[in-house]
């Protein structure tokens, strides 16, 4: 049996929530198996808490993160930012459902890809990863992490209360321990947190070695003083940003389902959809026609010409999304991959389904 609830206990050591719908199974999952798997589980007063304990725990070295729904996203938007202007590792697993305020607490939805794309004030680096299944998301979680350590950013973890609350027979998960790399460094005299480097990414430690660590949540210099020189700050702003040009090298690609015969029909989908999609292909199949699916995994930074390669040439293009304006559909304008296209949309709180999905491509 996989369940959703065991996406998170694959490298995480800390996790700071305030329990909210329908991201607390995942909480009490982790707190029901801390003492299992070495984890420290702690119930924060409120979301700007948890955001800040996970910095504080990433300053510290510990691979931490925590989890929420949209409306404890909102509160943690500051915090987020404070992530990113410190450059540690915070990582958020974020549960959607119908909003906005407290919408449909109960039930699913996709509705917060553009939030959790922009959420933050000024700009800085982030990646956004979307599993598919439980198995994807014992993965992804994973590779969320080590995304967030490698580039010393904040990295956001998406789920929905379909997939949280999902139950399916599967092959075991890999339980071995096996930890992320932090990609920490010793210190020693003449360290600086915030070194100028070429990719962006400066070398990271943790306070308690020979030199200092200094941090600091105003914009900063080299070394992690304040700063109010505008070509030092210019230049602290370029080396943040250039950690997404890593990012988007190392981006993971759309996986491409049933396309062998070069499918004159795509159907785009990310996240929860991905199952309900692979049936709803699996039966227009059935009736004759020759659709294929493409699934995102990671949502953002995407790599245009990796993207575009598994496009290809289509005569017909539909994004199938939990949400009513089509929010990956408007990511994928944006980056210029492509223009208009059909949606296929669902908002009411339910999960898609593969006859659905099925009847409505042959509507």
């Amino acid at each position: 049996m996989a369940t959703g609830l065991s996406a998170a206990v694959s490298g995480v050591k800390f996790v700071a929530s305030y329990p909210m719908t329908p991201s607390t199974g995942v909480f009490t999952f982790l707190a029901q198996h801390a003492d299992e798997f070495g984890i420290i589980v702690e119930q924060a007063e409120d979301e700007i808490a948890a955001i800040n304990f996970v910095c504080g725990a990433t300053y510290a070295g510990v691979p931490a993160m925590t989890t929420t729904s949209g409306g404890g996203l909102a509160l943690m938007s500051e915090g987020l930012s404070l992530a990113g202007m410190l450059e540690v590792p915070a990582v958020v697993m974020l549960s959607q459902r119908p909003a906005p305020a407290t919408g449909l607490p109960t039930r699913t939805a996709q509705g917060d890809l553009l939030f959790a794309l922009r959420t933050g004030h000024g700009e800085f680096p982030r990646a956004l990863f979307a599993p598919g299944s439980p198995e994807q998301a014992y993965a992804l979680m994973r590779r969320t992490l080590e995304t967030a350590h490698r580039y010393q950013t904040p990295c956001i973890f998406m789920m929905d209360q379909y997939l949280a609350d999902l139950r399916l027979n599967a092959e075991p998960l890999d339980d071995a321990y096996r930890p992320i790399d932090r990609a920490i460094v010793d210190t020693g005299e003449g360290y600086r947190r915030y070194e100028i480097t070429d990719s962006g990414v400066s070398p990271r430690a943790i306070p308690g070695g020979g030199g200092f660590v200094v941090v600091d949540s105003d914009e900063h210099d080299e070394e992690g003083h304040i700063t109010e020189n505008l070509e030092i700050a210019q230049a602290m702003m370029d080396k943040r940003m250039r950690k997404t040009d890593g990012m988007i090298a190392e981006a993971l690609p759309p996986e491409l389902y049933r396309d062998d015969d070069g499918a004159h029909t795509l159907l785009i989908c990310w996240g929860s959809t991905w199952l309900p999609c692979r049936e709803a292909v699996d039966i227009l199949r059935m009736h004759g026609h020759q659709v294929a699916m493409m699934h995102f995994t990671q949502l953002w930074p995407l790599n245009r010409v990796q993207v575009l390669e598994r496009l290809g040439e289509r005569e017909r293009v539909i994004c199938v999304e939990g949400n009513a304006w089509g929010q990956l559909a408007s990511i994928l304008r944006e980056q210029q991959i492509m223009g208009d296209v059909e949606l296929i949309t669902r908002y009411d709180g339910l999960p898609f389904t593969a006859a659905e999905i099925a009847a409505r491509v042959e509507g």
